[in-house]
């Protein structure tokens, strides 16, 4: 089967500029103890770039179009989130032995362990993505609205009734299978890139009028409301438009795409890239916990100086990451050249 450069180009562009969002918004701040802060919370201005660095729903989007044909094995992916887990339990121990307080290890596990509430459910949509695609086969895009309407429905009861918040954890995975089935979807031919981005835009805009739900696409710590933590109906919506601009992006990459060699690569370790990238922020800031404040790494972030100063910061994280998957990488046969990773 031939390999499809422009899903490599698009799941490439998607991780990447999600990782870099992490990376130039969360901070390890070092006072008198260490706590995570986010960019956001000092400078809520930014929170419309929060529409273009937020591009989960493109990476599922790309994953439903890459199991839109055989599928791949889930095993291949179990493995570089058990080593993940493994490694970091031995971490907890070095963390202790080096005087890192109960309330500092929690901080520092927070954002590491985030990729954990999107990549758990992707593993369980890759692992159902045969019965997904037939029921797409059969009913077009039209079934991604079953677990659309349950957001909805989730949404609607935690907010009017605040004790049932729990039900929050239901749409950690009926969110994201709607993007990872309309990408089966988009496979099959059977959506329009134009009316998802225009539909998913104005209702996107139409929810975040209403008042409900905030202007951000991540997670602000300290905010009374995330769209991300659970995935809320304006997200969904967001996505939505994410996913129709991709579907139209796709379509015009054409012979463009074919030489972007640096986006196969991207594509194929896209699993362990944003497994491992908050962990590549954490090493390094830990790294300087004994030289106080850094600007630009562990300093409060308060301005879009810090911002900028943390851009100089980028090279490193950069080299720390790929450290890690070098470190990480299991050693198992290369995938048919017809398939990607995921």
């Amino acid at each position: 089967m031939r390999r499809e450069r422009r899903i490599d180009v698009l799941l490439a562009t998607s991780v990447t500029v999600g990782i870099l969002g992490q990376w130039l918004a969360t901070s390890y701040v070092v006072t008198d103890d260490l706590h995570v802060a986010s960019l956001l919370t000092a400078v809520p201005e930014l929170a419309p770039a929060t529409w273009l660095l937020q591009t989960l729903p493109v990476f599922f989007f790309t994953s439903g179009y890459a199991h839109g044909g055989e599928g791949s094995s889930a095993a291949l992916r179990l493995r570089p989130m058990l080593t993940f887990l493994l490694a970091w339990g031995a971490g907890l121990a070095v963390l202790s032995v080096n005087g890192f307080s109960l309330a500092a290890i929690r901080e520092i596990l927070g954002p590491v362990l985030q990729p954990l509430w999107f990549l758990v459910p992707y593993l369980l949509l890759t692992a159902v993505a045969p019965w997904l695609r037939r029921a797409v086969l059969r009913y077009g895009w039209g079934t991604a609205l079953v677990p659309g309407i349950s957001v909805a429905l989730v949404d609607l009861a935690r907010f009017a009734w605040p004790e049932l918040g729990w039900l929050g954890s239901v749409n950690a995975i009926s969110a994201w299978a709607v993007p990872f089935l309309l990408g089966l979807a988009w496979r099959q031919g059977s959506i329009s890139g134009a009316w998802l981005l225009s539909g998913g835009g104005m209702l996107a805009a139409m929810l975040i009028a209403l008042g409900h739900y905030p202007v951000d696409m991540v997670d602000v710590p300290g905010a009374p409301v995330s769209n991300i933590a659970p995935p809320t109906a304006a997200l969904l919506a967001f996505g939505c438009a994410q996913c129709g601009l991709a579907a139209l992006a796709g379509d015009r990459l054409g012979r463009w795409a074919e030489d972007r060699r640096i986006a196969v690569l991207i594509s194929d370790a896209a699993f362990p890239l944003y497994l491992w990238h908050p962990t590549a922020l954490a090493i390094i800031s830990l790294a300087t916990v004994q030289f106080g404040p850094v600007a630009g790494l562990t300093s409060p972030p308060t301005s879009t100086t810090w911002l900028t100063l943390r851009f100089a910061w980028m090279p490193l994280c950069v080299t720390t990451l790929i450290g890690l998957l070098a470190l990480a990488r299991p050693r198992v046969p290369k995938p048919h050249a017809g398939h990607s990773s995921l």
